[in-house]
């Protein structure tokens, strides 16, 4: 919940000032999935393939969690800001974790949250 004030600021502040974007990474299938407030446009980019854009449908759950559709799309990525999230390749820990169709897990960060190096293998989190 400590998350979820601070993100729903930034996206509500965002509307009149400067967009926010969330960038959520998946492997296995690899998907990059970004939301850009500003526009209100996913693009889904994915290796080997052309960029795919489209309308973004959002919802706000009390819960702690973004739900983000495109409209015309039967795909749904849920952002749960209330646990850390990983992309299941790299030593990074993201501040979000991202979930397509409730099957795909992955994890995202925005403009000014961003992902860090896990401590678990001698890193740093700097």
């Amino acid at each position: 919940m400590k998350r979820l004030l601070p993100v729903f600021a930034i996206l509500l502040a965002t509307q009149a000032a400067k967009a926010e974007k969330i960038y959520c990474f998946f492997t296995e299938p690899f998907i990059n999935l970004t939301y850009d407030s500003d526009t209100n446009q996913v693009v889904h980019s994915s290796p080997g393939e052309e960029d795919q854009a489209g309308v973004a449908q959002v919802i706000f759950d009390k819960g702690g969690k973004i739900q983000i559709s495109v409209v015309g799309v039967n795909n749904t990525m849920v952002i749960d800001t209330t646990k850390a999230g990983s992309d299941g390749m790299s030593d990074f820990i993201y501040p979000f974790e991202g979930i397509i169709n409730g099957t795909l897990y992955g994890g995202c960060e925005t403009d000014h949250l961003k992902k860090k190096l896990s401590t678990l293998h001698g890193y740093s989190q700097k």
